[in-house]
């Protein structure tokens, strides 16, 4: 089962696009505190890929694919930005951040999904979430798990 779309940069899409994923998640069994993770992942996600990827550029969009297997969802999200190193992203739990307004879409992604990945210089995060807490502690994922029952 996979969702696939592009989504303009003023979209509001944004919260239908995560409704969706969360509709998907929840007819395979998904809970509600998964699906709340997955959902604000997905969001800031999509949030930090208009704003500070395509810079809000009505000429650009955003691609998002999620892919549902047995024991995951695979959520991939690309931007046309120029990219970003996020280890360079300040703490925003750190004493001086703590009061900034922004910052924090990173943190929360890393924070709510089992594995994230940063690739093509930024601009594609890559995140996944495992649906058993057995499978969270292993931190693997295989192509196959998510793919198991597309449909």
């Amino acid at each position: 089962m996979k969702i696939k779309t592009d989504i303009a940069n003023n979209s509001h899409r944004l919260k239908e696009v995560s409704g969706e994923i969360a509709e998907r998640l929840e007819s395979k069994g998904a809970g509600g505190q998964l699906v709340f993770d997955v959902r604000v992942a997905v969001e800031e996600a999509l949030r930090n890929a208009m704003l500070h990827g395509n810079r809000m550029d009505p000429g650009k969009k955003v691609n998002i694919e999620a892919e549902f297997g047995e024991k995951a969802v695979r959520i991939t999200v690309i931007d046309e930005g120029s990219g970003f190193d996020h280890q360079e992203i300040p703490d925003p739990t750190d004493e001086e951040n703590i009061l900034k307004t922004g910052g924090r879409g990173v943190f929360l992604i890393k924070h709510l999904m089992d594995e994230v990945k940063y690739e093509d210089g930024g601009r594609k995060v890559v995140m996944v979430k495992y649906f058993k807490a057995a499978e969270r502690k292993n931190i693997k994922c295989d192509r196959e798990d998510i793919n198991a029952d597309k449909s």
